[in-house]
């Protein structure tokens, strides 16, 4: 007896949907996982990125770092949201280290020289047509890592103030300078350097020996009291490259006054009333990286530092110094110094 073509056509047909139906169903939980993975990497990576610019070597700055990873109340500072956008991430480890390669610790015993973090989050996906291959559960854990630090930088344009501080000591990895002292920005004009209130204490002694020269620096703003005055306030970097240690310095000579631009960025602080950098809490405009000189008639890049405006930075004269602390190493972008020895630093992914 033969079989009726068209009934076997329907059951090829429904066995086919049937077959596609479920190979449909594997590609959209599989889907579901790799957009879920996804979706954590850009969190883990972002979170490790804002985790990293908190870091200062001090245990304030771990606590910081932990809170900028989880994104916790009031900070915001990463997106924590998965599963397009419908769960909050959750299961945030943070660890440290001084090494990309660690070893990593999530509680360590000293946050000293401490420039890497790692971040892991995890999420547990439901799924739907998996769970029919014999051996896979109801739901899968996705998770994701990402490294990121303040690595060693020898250069910097955008974001450099106009100021080139004198080395005390070229060898030396802190330029001679002793963190918390007051070093000179801007010099009082040549006949006022000798007489009492004419230098900053730290540069006692120290002369940058040409009498029109007060310590500013052409970063290629152009001359004129409005250009100096975009690039105090801007960190504005006109030159057409980064400088880096070795690059020559064209000092920026003439008596033009960055008195009111000096104090217009530090009223653009939110702490204004911290005396010194160690009681500091602000959102970064007292802070300054600059390009460390030598002295003479052809100065140098020595390396980069940070500084730490002080309340009235420049007195309220243009022949006053203006005198700010020497704080240590600089990150670019941070509102903390860094981590790690004196120098400058980017914070960037390594993993």
């Amino acid at each position: 007896m033969a079989i009726s073509r068209r009934g076997f056509v329907l059951i090829t047909a429904a066995a086919a949907m049937i077959g596609l139906l479920l190979l449909v169903g594997l590609g959209m939980d599989v889907g579901r996982l790799y957009v879920a993975r996804s979706e954590l990497q850009v969190y883990t990576d972002e979170a490790a990125v804002a985790a990293a610019l908190e870091l200062d070597g001090t245990a304030a700055g771990l606590t910081r770092a932990r809170d900028a990873a989880a994104a916790g109340p009031g900070n915001g500072s990463t997106p924590n949201r998965w599963n397009f956008g419908t769960q909050a991430v959750s299961g945030v480890n943070t660890e440290f280290a001084a090494t990309p390669g660690g070893a990593y610790d999530s509680n360590p015993a000293s946050a000293a020289g401490l420039r890497f973090v790692r971040v892991s989050a995890s999420g547990n996906v439901s799924l739907y047509f998996l769970p029919l291959v014999p051996g896979i559960g109801g739901s899968q854990t996705a998770s994701s890592a990402s490294i990121a630090g303040q690595v060693s930088r020898n250069y910097l344009g955008d974001g450099l103030s106009p100021f080139a501080p004198l080395a005390h000591n070229v060898n030396d990895v802190n330029f001679g300078f002793t963190p918390g002292m007051l070093y000179t920005l801007r010099w009082a004009p040549g006949g006022q350097r000798n007489k009492p209130g004419g230098s900053c204490s730290g540069d006692v002694g120290w002369d940058p020996g040409n009498s029109s020269e007060r310590g500013y620096m052409d970063v290629g703003q152009g001359t004129g009291s409005s250009a100096l005055r975009a690039a105090v306030i801007n960190n504005s970097f006109f030159l057409p490259s980064p400088l880096q240690p070795g690059s020559a310095i064209n000092m920026y000579t003439g008596q033009d006054s960055v008195t009111s631009s000096m104090q217009a960025r530090f009223d653009q602080d939110t702490d204004v009333s911290a005396p010194a950098f160690s009681s500091y809490n602000g959102n970064g405009r007292r802070l300054m990286t600059v390009a460390v000189s030598t002295s003479g008639n052809s100065p140098t890049v020595v390396g980069f530092a940070l500084f730490f405006m002080q309340p009235v930075p420049c007195g309220t004269s243009n022949t006053t110094p203006c005198c700010a602390e020497y704080v240590g190493s600089a990150v670019v972008g941070s509102n903390h110094k860094g981590a790690g020895a004196a120098g400058l630093y980017a914070v960037q992914l390594v993993l």
